[in-house]
C-alpha cells in the first residue's frame, strides 16, 4: 500500500479568499469543485489543507501566544470541519485529523487501513515551544514515512513561473533563477513565502518521488489523481 500512496495538499489560496481583510471567508464553490474531483478517485490517498484565512489572520493578531494557539486551532478545526462534510455529501468517508491534539504517522496508517481518506491540515503544535506546523511540513514529512508514489500541491496558479511563463519540469538547478521571480502576486499573505518554503522542504525531503504544483481546478485535480502530469513536475 505504501508503494502506491498519494498525497495531495490544497492551499488555503484555492478554497478560501486570502485577500487582504478576509476573515475566515469560503470559497463555497470551488470547494465543492475539489471534493468532487476527489471523490471520483479518492484510494491510496492522504490529503492536506491549508488554514488559509481561517489560520493566518489569528497569528497576525494574537501571535503565538496560549490565546493565540486556541484561536488558530478552532479557526482551522472550522475550516476542517466544512471541508470534511462537504466530501461525505460527494460519499467519500474523511477521517479529520488535527495536528494540535494528535498526529503522527500511525494515526494515519490506521485511517487508511480502515477504509478511510486522511485530511489533516496546517495547525499550531506544542513541542518545546507553541509552533506552526504547515501543511507542506506535513507533507514531507508523511511522503516520508509512507513513500509516497505521487505529491500534488493545488495551488491558485498556473505552476512555478520562470521568466513570466510556466515551466513543464523544475530541477534543483532552475531553483534559484526561479526564486527571484516568486513575489509578484500581491495582497496575500504568503505567497512568496510559500512557494519558496515548499520548494525547498522537497528539495530537502530525503524520498525521492514525482511531485507536481498546478492550480487547483476540478480538471487538474482529476488529471492528477488519474495519475496524469499536471502544471510543473518537481525534479527531487
Amino acid at each position: 500500500m505504501k508503494s502506491e500512496l498519494t498525497i495531495l495538499k490544497i492551499g488555503g489560496s484555492v478554497i478560501t479568499d486570502k485577500s487582504e481583510g478576509a476573515y475566515e471567508k469560503l470559497k463555497e464553490v470551488e470547494l465543492k469543485e475539489v471534493c468532487r474531483a476527489m471523490s471520483e478517485n479518492w484510494k491510496n490517498l492522504i490529503l492536506v489543507h491549508g488554514a488559509g484565512s481561517f489560520g493566518h489572520p489569528h497569528v497576525r493578531r494574537f501571535g503565538l501566544s496560549p490565546l493565540g494557539a486556541s484561536k488558530v486551532h478552532l479557526g482551522c478545526l472550522r475550516l476542517s470541519e466544512r471541508f470534511c462534510s462537504v466530501l461525505t455529501e460527494f460519499d467519500v468517508p474523511a477521517y479529520p485529523i488535527h495536528p494540535f491534539l494528535i498526529y503522527s504517522a500511525e494515526i494515519v496508517e490506521k485511517a487508511l487501513r480502515n477504509g478511510f481518506l486522511p485530511v489533516l491540515h496546517g495547525d499550531v503544535v506544542m513541542n518545546e515551544r507553541i509552533e506552526v506546523l504547515s501543511g507542506d511540513d506535513i507533507v514531507v514529512h508523511l511522503a516520508e514515512a509512507f513513500k509516497a508514489k505521487r505529491i500534488g500541491f493545488a495551488t491558485d496558479v498556473d505552476g512555478v513561473y520562470l521568466n513570466g511563463n510556466v515551466v513543464e519540469k523544475l530541477d534543483r538547478n532552475m531553483l534559484e533563477k526561479m526564486l527571484a521571480e516568486i513575489g509578484e502576486s500581491e495582497g496575500k499573505e504568503d505567497v512568496t513565502g510559500g512557494m519558496l518554503r515548499k520548494l525547498q522542504r522537497l528539495y530537502e525531503m530525503g524520498h525521492k518521488c514525482s511531485a507536481y504544483v498546478f492550480k487547483g481546478n476540478y480538471e487538474n485535480l482529476k488529471k492528477f489523481l488519474q495519475g496524469e502530469k499536471v502544471g510543473t513536475e518537481v525534479i527531487i
